[in-house]
């Protein structure tokens, strides 16, 4: 069923059927794709790419949109200056994007996804997802919903809103937020990486961050465990035991809870905290650090002003 056409005209509706539709060329533009029942990737970019746009995209059911998975194992197949603007996408099972390789320079926008309760042992979901060496990536204004893994009552239910890995570098989130997925908001092992007014709200963990970061303004709100084992906090800060110090700087931070769990889980390793300013309302005698496993913060948070009265 896939269309290899470079350019697509605006206001294309397709009925999928759970098969792949446009495989990506450079320089293509497409334009006002509405589809439902896709398959693992409505867009898949399966070669090396340049300058694509994708634009005013709606999507309702399906497996991913934005499929990034080379062809030949010889041959990687990265994407250079991808844009993305105005997507909705609902129903979805494994994710809204997946970008691979080296793939960089890109910008996506102004979009809203959803997900759904997946069932599927190896299907675990993400809203937006990196993985490989992909770098210089900037995410505006996008908002992942509801991606949801469920697993035993005895296993860990993953399932984050936005997630990167150890290769992903200098990636930078803006205004963006994550709801109701079974893990991790923001899921973050990427270097040099910037939120930046970002908020996350209702997942296990709203932000798990595993490498040093800079933050502007951070909103936690009402952690919330989903299914499975694991902790729900605010921020799972992921620190390497006998590792340098993880170092987490937020220049306002604010937290609301109803329910007393922690503010800071720190796992393992040693972790710096600096805030600048706050805004936390949570119920009496919530912990602000938890250690998990010997993780510590040496001399507590390091508050700019006034400590909040826990």
């Amino acid at each position: 069923m896939a269309d290899t056409s470079s350019r697509v005209a605006s206001r294309v509706p397709i009925a999928a059927e759970g098969e792949p539709v446009y495989f990506v060329r450079s320089g293509a533009a497409y334009r006002g794709v509405h589809a439902r029942d896709v398959g693992n990737g409505l867009f898949v970019i399966r070669e090396p790419v340049r300058d694509v746009q994708i634009s005013d995209i709606r999507v309702e059911r399906g497996y991913r949109v934005i499929e990034n998975s080379a062809a030949s194992r010889q041959t990687p197949a990265g994407c250079v200056g991808l844009r993305v603007r105005g997507a909705r996408a609902s129903n979805l099972e494994r994710g809204f994007a997946r970008i691979r390789y080296d793939s960089h320079d890109g910008v996506i926008s102004d979009v809203s996804a959803s997900g759904m309760l997946t069932t599927g042992a190896t299907d675990l979901p993400v809203g937006i997802a990196f993985d490989d060496t992909a770098h210089d990536f900037r995410m505006e204004r996008c908002v992942m919903r509801g991606f949801r893994w469920k697993r035993a009552a005895k296993k860990y239910w993953n399932g984050d809103g936005f997630s990167t890995e150890r290769g992903n570098k200098r990636m930078q989130f803006r205004q963006c937020a994550a709801w109701d997925n079974s893990d991790g908001g923001f899921d973050l092992k990427s270097s040099e990486t910037l939120l930046d007014d970002c908020v996350s709200g209702r997942n296990a963990r709203n932000f798990r961050l595993w490498t040093s970061m800079r933050a502007t303004r951070l909103t936690s709100l009402d952690p919330a465990k989903i299914g499975g084992i694991g902790d729900t906090t605010h921020f799972a800060i992921m620190a390497t035991p006998g590792g340098p110090s993880l170092v987490i700087t937020i220049d306002h931070l604010i937290v609301k809870s109803d329910r007393g769990w922690p503010i800071f889980d720190v796992h393992k390793g040693v972790a710096k905290i600096i805030v600048r300013s706050h805004d936390i309302h949570v119920p009496s005698g919530t912990p602000l650090v938890r250690s998990r496993g010997g993780g510590s913060i040496p001399g507590g948070v390091s508050f700019a002003g006034t400590p909040p009265k826990l």
